[in-house]
């Protein structure tokens, strides 16, 4: 269910190239999530013995998570999403319906119970907090709802989308009319002749 009427395209108007670099990070996972699962059996066989369920209440997570950084009065302001989520609310909400529209296993379902399973925006923030931190799947549990198994997939289907759908424009190679651009928008910003950003200057 897409929440959110925005067109991913216009998300990219902001120089950062913070982007690039977690589009080139996005590929590696991908590659060695692949590497390491070659040769592996990808059937399974039957349920697994008294298996300890959780019920994580999954509907108070997004709830939880939609009311305190994605409705019109959030708990949290803009700027403290842009520090938390290391992006603004406008093209995180467009990754995520770009990743819902593209990847079949981010969008919300029913069981046979007929119970909604994880929203979207649960599972493109646990991916997103992965990226943008570092940290264990375990560690989206208490506030996403989120076991470790589906945060792991998660990641891999919102990677995997993003490089799909974004890979031909941000992991090229750069052109002249690129290199022109950052030149113009390091020299208006006060720094003349610098590709890149001051902090990889060595």
């Amino acid at each position: 269910m897409n929440h959110f009427n925005f067109n991913f395209y216009d998300a990219f108007d902001f120089d950062d190239d913070t982007l690039m670099f977690a589009f080139q990070v996005a590929t590696a996972v991908i590659a060695e999530e692949e590497s390491n699962n070659q040769g592996r059996r990808t059937e399974y066989r039957g349920s697994i013995l008294g298996p300890n369920i959780v019920n994580r209440n999954r509907k108070k997570g997004e709830l939880k998570l939609y009311n305190d950084y994605f409705a019109e009065n959030s708990k949290f302001t803009k700027n403290q999403f842009q520090r938390r989520f290391r992006m603004s609310r406008r093209p995180f909400l467009r990754i995520a319906n770009t990743v819902e529209a593209h990847n079949p296993y981010s969008n919300q379902r029913t069981d046979a119970l007929g119970v909604p399973s994880l929203s979207c925006l649960q599972k493109a923030t646990a991916a997103h907090m992965r990226l943008a931190y570092g940290i264990l799947a375990d560690l989206t549990d208490k506030y996403l709802r989120i076991g470790k198994t589906t945060v792991i997939e998660s990641l891999r289907a919102f990677v995997k989308a993003i490089v799909e759908v974004f890979g031909d424009w941000y992991l090229r190679a750069q052109n002249e009319a690129d290199v022109c651009r950052l030149l113009s928008i390091g020299e208006q910003r006060g720094f003349p002749r610098m590709l890149g950003s001051i902090d990889c200057m060595h």
